[in-house]
């Protein structure tokens, strides 16, 4: 769950149209999220969260309940600053959008930290990074060799990291955009496209829930150029501060380790200096 400069369908164009327009201002309340609010919260003592919902292991819904490391985490950082949470659950592609239109103070869904976002939202330090990977079917021809991409469909979720920079990390291959993973993966068991560039972990999940079909991941990425970070209004200097505080916090107590066995288990586990906070790589898109 990760970015910007390709061409996007109409709904997404839309959504940073309005995301442009909502954001001139931004900066005018002094940072605190235009509540007065000590916390940079909207309402007090309550951190209002944008995710995802089918976003396997970041975020999903499992027995009619939100859960996932993601929904774990940032509970766990608004526990270290007193506050409750509420939860907003949108398309991935419209959260950026969204924070920035007061819609919710904070977005927890695996947002990759890129210099185009940066522009548009302020970020937290980086808590989260992996793999990318190319799943596809056994016999579609795709191989550990990148070039086995070319002229190959390959979905990506819109408006993510993989979506902004196939031309460097799968150039060759036709991109075909979807909104959410659980369209992507219902055109990759459909054969309407021949693999879906995503995360490596809910590439993992996909797996399971198709096990006839023998999905493999030939092609995997590091991503530890992109790691996620939690996106705030553009200015919202003082939610941003209390984030990171709340980050090392969980980090040194054990928490984020701890939740990162349970949802990456098949996972190298880090320690020490491989331990957040991250730091996006210089001149990374």
């Amino acid at each position: 769950m990760r970015k910007l400069a390709m061409a996007r369908t109409a709904i997404v164009a839309a959504a940073v149209s309005l995301f442009a327009a909502t954001g001139c201002g931004s900066g005018s309340d002094g940072g605190s999220g235009g509540s007065g609010n000590a916390d940079g919260v909207a309402k007090a003592g309550v951190l209002k969260v944008g995710t995802t919902n089918n976003t396997k292991p970041y975020s999903y819904e499992e027995g009619g309940k939100l859960t996932g490391f993601e929904v774990d985490l940032i509970e766990a950082a608004a526990q270290k600053l007193g506050l409750k949470t509420s939860f907003v659950s949108l398309e991935f592609s419209a959260l950026l959008p969204a924070v920035n239109n007061r819609q919710f103070d904070v977005t927890a869904a695996a947002v990759g930290i890129t210099a185009p976002r940066k522009k548009m939202v302020d970020f937290s330090e980086g808590y989260l990074a992996g793999y990318f990977g190319v799943l596809t079917r056994p016999d579609s021809g795709i191989t550990s060799d990148v070039g086995s991409v070319k002229g190959k469909r390959l979905a990506v979720l819109q408006g993510s990291i993989q979506d902004t920079n196939t031309a460097t990390f799968v150039p060759g291959a036709q991109i075909v955009r979807f909104p959410d993973n659980n369209t992507a993966d219902l055109a990759l068991k459909n054969k309407r496209v021949d693999g879906f560039f995503n995360d490596f972990e809910p590439n993992l999940s996909i797996v399971k829930k198709y096990p006839d079909l023998h999905l493999v991941q030939p092609i995997l990425i590091p991503a530890t150029d992109f790691p996620a970070g939690w996106a705030v209004r553009k200015g919202n200097t003082t939610l941003i501060t209390k984030l990171n505080g709340a980050l090392k916090q969980v980090v040194t107590d054990g928490t984020w380790l701890k939740l990162y066995k349970k949802y990456f288990p098949q996972n190298p586990v880090p320690t020490g200096s491989q331990l957040p906070p991250y730091k996006p790589k210089a001149g990374h898109e």
